[in-house]
Order: structure tokens, then C-alpha cells, then sequence
């Protein structure tokens, strides 16, 4: 059992490393097919999309079962990479762009449903953290190697780079991961186990507990590099620098505090990680000149919050569920594609009502102290 979760631990590094690779370029590779003004579109459509196979993922998984899938998933999302890869006009782009953001997203189910198998509900923190605190990792390497080795490379050439990295996960996947045993699944329907999945309060906390989490993640990653760069002057070595510690708490600190919730619970957390990603992200509205190891330092802040948060929504999440339940990982993980849908859609509205880009800071922040509130509704009973 052990040996089965490190493979996973590993897997889901390999796995992120060409989607953190990618992330970062995508909207640059995809603006001159389509125009920078439509990217977000494409980035609503490849969350749509995202949604719908989440919503079907949990039929498949069933009937192939939890390894078939993943190397289905992980062989399609290869080829989606390479196919972007080639793309030579805006139909091919937009495709393969869209069918490889919504396969990283069930690439992610699939993982977090094999990991499920292999874990104790009495250490579901410490292996949850342990898990996302490699997979962060992985975002942190792919930083440092896009602001030094791959700095200059054409962008082709990143996604090359990311199509072998995915072999490289399939691999790993084929052979180490072929004997893991598949529980006795639920047998439910789409609208079934989407009624269930609301009318349990523990569920419908933990969902919306993340989504807002991730609504942080969808405006810090499409805006906070459009301030930096556009409005406050900053060079890309310099936002390099700067999200390489930003990402760092994610490394430091997701292991360790896996290990705290299942000794104290998730609720005090999760309260706590809000109000600092709350008071740090308000902070940054006050930050007009570019200034490198302030925002650096600031945004590291904001972090120690999402990486608090993002251990402890996993954490509670899972401790409320049964391996056969990936029906529910499947709705849990619509979160992430649900943020790219409304994100946009919201700051829109800042920008139309309010004086100056970097107003999305305080609303941001205020935003976040209704998690605040939602990890307060948590109770003794519920953990």
C-alpha cells in the first residue's frame, strides 16, 4: 500500500510539471490564431467541456476501471499536447487546447480517486498533504526552468518538452501503477448522485469551500502577471523570480500541515488560512511601485493562505467520502473549471465599475473572507 501511494506521490509530479510548463504560455501561443480578446473564451469553452467530462468520468471509471482509465486519459491528454503542439491554424489550436485543459483536470480526478484506495481515513491530511505538497513542487521547478533553461526556447519547443515529460507519466503509470485493485464502485446516475452530492452539507461545504479557493487561484494567475508586467513595469525575469517564491509555501508548508488537520481538525485552519490570504491580498492594492522582494514577499503571504486552505478543503473532503465515491471527486474537482467559467465573467464587472486594474486586489480579498465564515459553519460533528 505504501509503495502504491509514493508511485502516486510521483505520478501526480510528473503529471504537473508539463501543466505548470504549459500555463504559463498558453495565452501567448494560442492570441496570435485567434486574438488576445478571445483567449478567455477558449479558456470558458475548455472549462465547459472540463465539466461535462467530469460529469461522465465517473460512468467510465467504473465500467474500464481506475488504472485503464488513467493511461486512457493520460495517452489522450499526451496526444492533445502534441497536436498543439503542430497546430498551424486556429480550429487546431483551439481544439487540442481545449480537449488537453479539460484532460489535465480528469487526469487530476483519476489520480485523486487511485490515491483514495490506498489511504486511512485516520491519515487523509498527512497523505493529501504529502501529495499536493510534490505536485506543487512540481510548479516550482517548472517556474525556475522557464525563467532560466527554457527562457529563450520557442514556445513549440515547451510544449515538445512537455509532450515527452507526459510519456515519461504514462510510463510510470503503465507499470507501476497495473495492480491497483478496484473497490466495488456505486452504481448511480448523473442526476442521481449530483442530488446526493448537494443535499450532504459536509460535501456542499467542502465544494464551496474550494471553488472559492480556486476563484483566487483564476484571478491571481490570468491578472496578477498582466499588473506586474503591463502596469507596474516589471520584466518577465522579474516576475520569474517573483512567482518562484510565491509558489514556494505550497512546497514548505502542505506536508506539515496535512499532518496538523488530522490532529486538530480543519475548521481553525481553514478560518485562519482565509484571513491571510483576506488580509494579503488586500495589501497588495497599496503596492503601486515595482518594487521586486515586497510583491515577492506579499505574494508569498497570499500562498501560506491558498496552501493552508488547499490541504485542509482535500483533507475534509475526502474524510467524508468512500473510495467507491468517485462520482463525487468528479463534482468536487468542477470547481477549478466552474472559477475559469465565473472568474472572468466577475472581474469584467470590476473593470467596468471600478476606477483602476489593481481595485481587483480588495474586491479579491474581500471575497475571501466569506471562507472565513463557511469554515466557521464547520462543527465538531462534521469533522
Amino acid at each position: 500500500m505504501k509503495r502504491d501511494r509514493i508511485i502516486i506521490y510521483f505520478a501526480g509530479f510528473l503529471a504537473s510539471i508539463p501543466i505548470a510548463l504549459m500555463s504559463y504560455i498558453n495565452s501567448s501561443f494560442l492570441s496570435p490564431f485567434i486574438g488576445e480578446r478571445f483567449v478567455g473564451l477558449v479558456y470558458t469553452l475548455g472549462s465547459l467541456v472540463s465539466i461535462l467530462m467530469l460529469l461522465f468520468a465517473p460512468r467510465v471509471f467504473r465500467k474500464i476501471g481506475g488504472h485503464r482509465f488513467l493511461l486512457l486519459v493520460i495517452g489522450l491528454n499526451t496526444l492533445s499536447i502534441l497536436w498543439l503542439a503542430l497546430s498551424t491554424n486556429a480550429f487546431s489550436a483551439v481544439c487540442s487546447f481545449v480537449l488537453g485543459f479539460a484532460l489535465n483536470i480528469v487526469v487530476f480526478f483519476s489520480l485523486d480517486e487511485l490515491l483514495k484506495i490506498f489511504s486511512k481515513e485516520s491519515a487523509t491530511g498527512r497523505i493529501r498533504g504529502i501529495y499536493l505538497a510534490l505536485s506543487n513542487f512540481a510548479w516550482v521547478v517548472a517556474q525556475l526552468l522557464s525563467g532560466t533553461v527554457f527562457g529563450n526556447f520557442p514556445l513549440k519547443t515547451i510544449y515538445i518538452i512537455a509532450f515527452f515529460i507526459m510519456i515519461l507519466f504514462f510510463l510510470l503509470s503503465l507499470f507501476g501503477l497495473k495492480n491497483i485493485p478496484d473497490p466495488k464502485y456505486d452504481r448511480l446516475k448523473i442526476l442521481s448522485y449530483v442530488k446526493d452530492f448537494i443535499k450532504n452539507k459536509n460535501l456542499l461545504r467542502s465544494y464551496s469551500i474550494d471553488f472559492l479557493l480556486q476563484f483566487f487561484y483564476c484571478w491571481m494567475i490570468i491578472y496578477t502577471p498582466i499588473y506586474l508586467y503591463s502596469y507596474l513595469g516589471f520584466t518577465w525575469k522579474d516576475i520569474a523570480i517573483i512567482f518562484t517564491i510565491m509558489l514556494l509555501p505550497f512546497v514548505l508548508i502542505e506536508s506539515s500541515m496535512g499532518r496538523y488537520s488530522d490532529k486538530v481538525g480543519e475548521r481553525k485552519m481553514l478560518m485562519v488560512g482565509f484571513f491571510i490570504i483576506s488580509i494579503s491580498t488586500i495589501s497588495l492594492f497599496f503596492i503601486q511601485k515595482p518594487e521586486i522582494w515586497i510583491w515577492a514577499a506579499l505574494l508569498f503571504l497570499t500562498r501560506v493562505g491558498a496552501a493552508t486552505v488547499e490541504v485542509m478543503s482535500d483533507s475534509y473532503f475526502f474524510k467524508h467520502i468512500k473510495p467507491e465515491n468517485e462520482e463525487f471527486v468528479g463534482i468536487y474537482r468542477s470547481t477549478s473549471p466552474l472559477a475559469y467559467i465565473t472568474g472572468p465573467i466577475v472581474a469584467l464587472m470590476v473593470f467596468i465599475f471600478l476606477p483602476k486594474f489593481n481595485f481587483i486586489f480588495p474586491v479579491l480579498g474581500l471575497m475571501m473572507l466569506f471562507g472565513v465564515y463557511l469554515a466557521s459553519t464547520i462543527r465538531k460533528a462534521d469533522i
